[in-house]
């Protein structure tokens, strides 16, 4: 299964990313390309511990719907809200310029990869306790999808 800590699953996601132009159109949602390239930055550092987000997830969440999303079932496109911490529009990271998000995302991708053991321990706002496997899996999860989004 894809994982941000493969390195070839790494590189396709950075060379999808870099393909990215600041006016793509986006196929659902509410974000434009530049709000999706810091909202992704967030959730890698909800994943390393930098940005902290409160609890809201139940048992359904955390035993029976993480398994399902890491195992690569779809998630619905446009159907499910972020927490108000990784949201734009509310506590989620304002774009500063394409360039510069697009440096940034790229930048903490490289550094969720080698530093993995920050990841381990880490609580999901949804998916409760997981470790660097599951994160860097979700990881990519959440970065293919945005990327789909965009068309890149």
């Amino acid at each position: 299964m894809k994982n941000l800590l493969n390195i070839s699953d790494r590189e396709q996601i950075i060379k999808r990313i870099e393909s990215l132009r600041e006016d793509a159109q986006r196929q659902w949602g509410k974000m434009n390309a530049n709000e999706m390239l810091c909202h992704t930055a967030d959730q890698l550092r909800m994943g390393t511990g930098t940005t902290k987000t409160k609890f809201v997830g139940n048992f359904f969440l955390e035993k029976i719907f993480k398994g399902l999303v890491l195992a690569g079932f779809p998630t619905p496109k446009g159907k499910i809200e972020t927490v108000p911490e990784l949201k734009q529009g509310a506590g989620g990271t304002k774009p500063k310029s394409f360039k510069e998000d697009k440096l940034e995302l790229i930048r903490l991708i490289n550094h969720f990869a080698k530093n993995p053991h920050l990841s381990n321990g880490i609580k999901h706002p949804a998916f409760g306790e997981m470790n660097s496997q599951q994160w860097g899996r979700l990881a990519f999860l959440h970065l293919d999808h945005h990327l789909k989004q965009f068309g890149a």
